[in-house]
């Protein structure tokens, strides 16, 4: 009886363990998420500053324009670069830390550089008759143009 007792306990502490690897594994993805949302919103800001800065340029064009006119806009640009570089330093934080707890885990970056879109993914593929380059949506086992075998 008391063997079945300790197991239980073993079978616990492993639970026990398991559930806070996982709520810590959490929490740092949750850190990590509100940093990275917090980056998405300056760079929203420092887009709209540089459209503000295009704008004055445009409107001062055929006047001398005066870089002062909008050193303002510089002056917010590069204290928000600022705050993203501090950001970024807190999530290469948050990573060192969860590497420290034990709970490493592989960092999900988009690939901007990826050719294929949803759209090109999601688009209907397009059936070609390699003898007349007749057009179809669906496969065809032959071309009703030509007779040409398309298997």
């Amino acid at each position: 009886m008391g063997e079945g007792k300790g197991t239980f306990q073993k079978w616990r502490k492993k639970v026990n363990k398991k559930v806070t690897t996982l709520s810590s594994k959490t929490s740092f993805a949750v850190d990590r998420s509100k940093l990275r949302k917090q980056i998405n919103g300056i760079e929203e800001e420092i887009k709209i500053l540089k459209q503000q800065i295009g704008e004055i340029v445009n409107l001062n064009r055929n006047s001398l324009f005066s870089v002062s006119m909008v050193n303002y806009q510089l002056a917010q640009i590069e204290a928000k670069e600022n705050a993203i570089a501090q950001l970024e330093k807190d999530i290469e934080e948050l990573n060192e830390l969860s590497k420290l707890a034990g709970v490493e885990e592989e960092e999900i970056v988009p690939d901007y550089r990826a050719k294929q879109t949803i759209d090109d993914i999601t688009a209907s593929y397009i059936y070609n008759c390699a003898n007349c380059n007749e057009c179809y949506d669906e496969p065809k086992k032959f071309c009703e143009e030509c007779g040409y075998n398309m298997d």
